[in-house]
């Protein structure tokens, strides 16, 4: 709208809160301006027959007779029309288009539909709602709520924010520079996405999408296109039903999700960070695992890295995933922004293909110790086996039937070679399984459909096999043989017997799957069963310590206010480190010696000149996690049996160093020796049934009179 208007209006926004603007055939722009009114330019072209419809020219004025246009403020909203007179002849022979260039104030709403133009929006704020069916759709710098619609034009999307929801039927998407919360719909068009901050939902039914640079909620779903992500943070969903998916990922919040149903998965992770790792495929590639708990297959992987976090779901059914650490410093990859749209600023680049094969450092998995069970994989030596007693079964089988049922077929003439055509066309059939599985298999993703372009490779090695390998003991070729049953017969052997081990191979597979998963269910329950032990046994505060330490408080209140506001505080600390419970079951020396601390000094109040403690902790290890609550319960049991049992000054002492690679700890009191029934208390039996849980045979726990009396425990570093 480059030309003149033939109509300009301005009105008062005083009462107005709405626009309601509809033409047949021509462009609507709306822009933002500070101005407490609403301006409206009018532009009118026509085409006519006699040009062909290719020239247009602009009207210098508005023809009232041939077009109908009205514009009416009812109540609080502006009411903007636009259509043909088709009752005129001389539409018959012109087409005029009405556009419109609105300027509109931030206080204003508008609806707004357009039946073939463009649709343009700039500088706005409120809430909008557009709809054209041909045309394409852009908007700019908008901060309130949009949703627009168009039946097959494109959609740009540049530096908006709030909500917006955009749908074409058949055109591509491009959005840049958007801090908004976004859903995006395209029925057949690309999607490109780039520099984006907020949530994002995009789905297309066939083309393909492409993104880099968004930080916050990603999802987006085709029908049959590829998806190429570039560094995306925070959750990210990612599916494609036929198309491969690659996804350089930076950081994850919550979860992320990556799915094909027959496409190849490339995708870098921040495999340094805890993660709930969950993947299936044909084939699964990756690099070395460290701190990695669960079971891995070549097919499965489900289990947590670095103790578990976010979730990360990754599933193709045929194809291939590749899994790598995130390296960002050396990619140039980059989206292939639309070349039309003036204002993309990124250079413009081709994506980088998908990888088709596995990358060059990733490994398949090895053997784990819960990958004990056979897996179903291609052994040259077995399946030659394998295929040569079914070759024999399917044979034995035709040829006693033949004898039993009389029927007048004669196979004298293949009796003499009857091995050597096994034996082909078991070859036939080794041959054919290992073309299949290697580069076939993995690319179909629904079991029974595999069956047919097996037989399609059967048949062609069966052929090549048994038509150019000569044999010094068969004296012909089966294709010379005058017997029309035999010569179908092992035309279609090789086809039987691929058929017959491929049942076998996709039957293992299954099982295999299911019995990995279960062990990694039973694993999980018994992490969980783990973890409510260790939270049962989970240092109680003695309910007497409570009671005696508040009546200690009660009477030091009047006497000695100081010492009752130092040790509420301590009680109070000491009931935030017991209450403010977390998921871990693990903490740090130094947490550990915090509690410690604040519980002797309660005690210390208390009992007075009577106790007195030394906690000695090496520096180095103040940071090694040992579990939550280990030491409380047995400097509890010091007081309890020792401190409390004698009149004069007692002495707690806590040591901590390191011995032979282990730590050691060291509690001792001065307190009466340990009774022969010391070990079956709750205190000491929580402890060692703590530590059997967590180390196994790796932690001891020693209980000594003398030289001193002493508690040591040495636990793995």
């Amino acid at each position: 709208m480059n030309y003149k208007p033939v109509i300009t209006k301005k009105y008062d926004v005083e009462n107005l809160k709405n626009l309601q603007l509809k033409t047949f055939s021509g462009d609507i722009e709306i822009v933002g301006h500070d101005e407490n009114i609403i301006k409206v330019e009018v532009f009118a072209t026509v085409r006519s027959l006699f040009t062909f419809f290719i020239i247009k020219d602009p009207l210098l004025e508005f023809d009232f007779e041939a077009h109908d246009l009205s514009m009416n403020v009812v109540n609080d909203t502006l009411h903007i029309y636009s259509k043909p007179n088709y009752l005129n002849i001389y539409n018959w022979f012109n087409f005029q288009k009405t556009s419109f260039r609105i300027y509109l104030p931030a206080s204003i709403n508008s609806y707004s539909k357009t039946y073939g133009g463009k649709i343009a929006l700039k500088n706005l704020d409120g809430n909008h709602t557009f709809s054209t069916w041909g045309g394409n759709i852009s908007a700019e710098q908008t901060h309130g709520n949009i949703y627009g619609k168009t039946m097959g034009g494109k959609i740009n999307l540049l530096r908006c924010e709030g909500n917006v929801e955009a749908t074409t039927m058949g055109g591509n998407i491009f959005l840049a520079g958007n801090k908004s919360d976004i859903k995006i719909d395209t029925k057949g068009g690309n999607m490109y996405i780039q520099n984006h901050e907020g949530k994002i939902h995009c789905s297309s039914w066939g083309g393909n999408i492409e993104a880099f640079n968004v930080s916050g909620a990603f999802e987006c779903n085709t029908a049959g296109g590829n998806i190429a992500l570039k560094n995306i943070n925070g959750n990210i969903g990612a599916s494609t039903k036929g198309g491969n998916i690659r996804a350089e990922v930076n950081a994850i919040n919550q979860y992320a999700w990556f799915d094909t149903a027959g496409g190849n998965i490339n995708i870098s992770l921040p495999l340094e960070h805890p993660i709930d790792l969950e993947a299936s495929a044909n084939r699964i590639y990756l690099p070395p695992l460290q701190n990695f708990s669960g079971y891995q297959t070549k097919q499965s992987i489900r289990g947590k890295l670095n103790g578990g976090g976010a979730n990360v779901t990754i599933k193709t059914l045929a194809g291939k995933i590749n899994i790598f650490h995130s390296d960002f410093a050396n990619d140039t990859y980059r989206p292939n922004a639309p070349k039309d749209n003036p204002q993309q600023t990124t250079e413009k680049k081709s994506p980088e293909p998908f990888h088709e094969k596995p990358i060059k450092n990733a490994k398949p998995f090895a053997k784990t110790e819960h990958e004990s069970q056979w897996k179903p994989s291609y052994n040259i030596y077995f399946n030659i086996i394998f295929c040569l007693l079914i070759g024999y079964a399917f044979t034995s089988v035709i040829f006693f039937s033949l004898q039993i049922s009389h029927l007048p077929l004669d196979f004298s003439g293949v009796h003499q070679d009857v091995f050597y055509l096994n034996l082909m066309s078991s070859l036939a059939a080794v041959a054919s399984i290992y073309v299949f599985i290697n580069f076939i298999e993995n690319r179909i993703p629904v079991d029974f459909v595999k069956f047919f372009p097996l037989m399609g490779c059967s048949l062609l090695f069966g052929n090549l096999f048994h038509t150019t390998l000569s044999w010094q003991n068969v004296d012909k070729s089966i294709w010379e043989l005058d017997n029309t049953a035999a010569i179908y017969f092992y035309f279609i052997l090789p086809v039987l017997i691929s058929w017959a081990y491929l049942f076998y191979w996709l039957r293992t597979r299954s099982i295999t799957r299911k019995i990995s998963e279960q062990e990694y269910q039973l694993l999980n329950l018994e992490k969980l069963k783990s973890k409510a032990q260790l939270d049962a046994l989970e240092a109680r505060i003695n309910p007497h310590f409570l009671y005696n330490s508040l009546n200690s408080i009660t009477g030091l209140i009047h006497d000695k206010p100081d010492k009752a506001e130092e040790m509420t505080i301590q009680l109070s600390k000491l009931f935030r480190y017991t209450t403010g419970r977390t998921e871990e079951n693990f903490h740090t020396l130094a947490d550990e010696l915090e509690i410690i601390k604040a519980y002797l000094t309660i005690e210390e109040v208390r009992f007075g000149h009577r106790l007195t403690y030394a906690i000695d902790c090496e520096e180095s290890i103040l940071e090694e996690k040992i579990p939550r609550f280990l030491l409380q319960p047995l400097v509890e049991n010091a007081i309890k049996h020792g401190i409390s049992k004698i009149a004069s000054a007692g002495i707690i002492s806590v040591k901590i160093t390191t011995h032979e690679n282990k730590i050691l700890i060291k509690i001792h009191d001065n307190g009466p020796d340990f009774g022969e029934s010391f070990g079956g208390g709750f205190g000491l039996r929580s402890i060692k049934e703590k530590l059997k849980i967590v180390y196994g045979d790796k932690a001891t726990i020693d209980i000594k009179n003398q030289p001193e009396k002493v508690v040591m425990i040495y636990l793995p570093m």
